[in-house]
């Protein structure tokens, strides 16, 4: 991975150029802050919502998502993956103009076909690989968070000059940005999604049961697993001092307990069936499909499961552990 830095990349080709960022959740909130920041000429189009409002306090004056699209030179589209697709049609594309650059924060729409952009555009991604606001907060405090950005359509000419000033234009090139590709970027985070954080979760549910089934009491066990902050700081500690290195802040029963007894916990199924399902579920475009009729249905089935994760006994207890942590924090300062 071939990080490119301050130095490889310039503003110049956002020069006179107008951006427009469609959606000001978390992302278009801190990527139009920053670039407006950066000296660049941003405007806004987002739907009448409390996110409007949001961009009313930080001095922009918001038009609809149309008339952003039709006013903007590149064009950065920052809605939900699930809502783009349906916004596409008659919100978007309109407003689109040859020449125009168009820009996507995630892989998923273009890397899985499910919206296909003129041919006489270019499009780019840049996607910070940190949530919006830690991407304003390093902004701010002159430092950037890492990114990808991919070339899927380079009709000018330009595009790969306008991804890294747009990548510079938020701060990210002070963390450092790599290349990549719309559809390795979708599957990469469907990939973490379905596997890494799904085996992780269910995981800590089930650690959680064999504790209250063997008698530690459900607060005490929520407190071990994730309340009291330790889990969250090892995993801080990861990023800065590596994976297994970050071992040594431990004590060596802690060491020698997890080293010893870690590879006996996963069997060939649970690996059998993680490579199915980044073979079958995600690389294969099988979930994409899914997931787009689970919302064209409603989305019946994810509010089941949420209702069923938050009636969870682990969901129950953490309320009064968590608010007993803060209390505790609280003291201390």
């Amino acid at each position: 991975m071939h990080l490119l830095k301050e130095n490889d990349a310039s503003l110049d080709p956002l020069s006179g150029k107008t951006i427009a960022i469609l959606g000001y959740g978390n992302q278009g909130q801190a990527q139009a802050l920053n670039l407006r920041d950066s000296g660049l000429q941003v405007i806004v189009g987002n739907r009448e919502d409390e996110y409007r409002e949001r961009a009313i306090a930080d001095g922009f004056s918001p038009t609809s998502i149309l008339d952003a699209a039709r006013a903007g030179d590149v064009l950065l589209v920052l809605t939900t993956d699930e809502s783009q697709p349906l916004l596409w049609g008659d919100h978007i594309a309109p407003g689109v103009q040859p020449g125009n650059t168009l820009c996507w924060a995630s892989g998923y729409n273009i890397g899985f076909g499910l919206i296909t952009p003129p041919p006489e555009t270019d499009v780019v991604m840049v996607a910070p690989r940190m949530t919006g606001n830690m991407v304003r907060k390093l902004y701010e405090s002159g430092k950037g968070a890492l990114a990808q950005f991919a070339l899927h359509q380079d009709s000018t000419g330009n595009a790969r000059a306008t991804a890294l000033a747009l990548c510079k234009g938020v701060g990210l090139t002070r963390g450092g940005v790599f290349e990549s590709s719309f559809r390795e970027e979708a599957e990469l985070d469907l990939f973490a999604e379905q596997v890494v954080w799904a085996g992780l979760t269910s995981w800590m549910i089930e650690c959680f049961e064999i504790g209250v089934e063997n008698g530690f009491s459900p607060e005490l066990m929520v407190m071990e697993l994730y309340a009291s902050g330790e889990t969250a700081e090892i995993f801080s500690a990861m990023t800065r001092n590596g994976f297994f290195k970050q071992m040594t802040h431990h004590s060596t029963t802690s060491q020698y307990g997890t080293l010893s007894r870690g590879p006996d916990l996963i069997n060939d199924e649970m690996k059998r069936r993680a490579r199915e399902i980044l073979r079958n579920d995600v690389k294969s475009g099988a979930f994409a499909k899914e997931w787009s009729d689970e919302q064209a249905g409603g989305a019946r089935k994810l509010e089941e499961l949420r209702k069923r994760a938050l009636n969870h006994l682990m969901s129950l207890t953490e309320d009064r552990v968590i608010a007993a942590v803060q209390s505790a924090h609280q003291l201390k300062e």
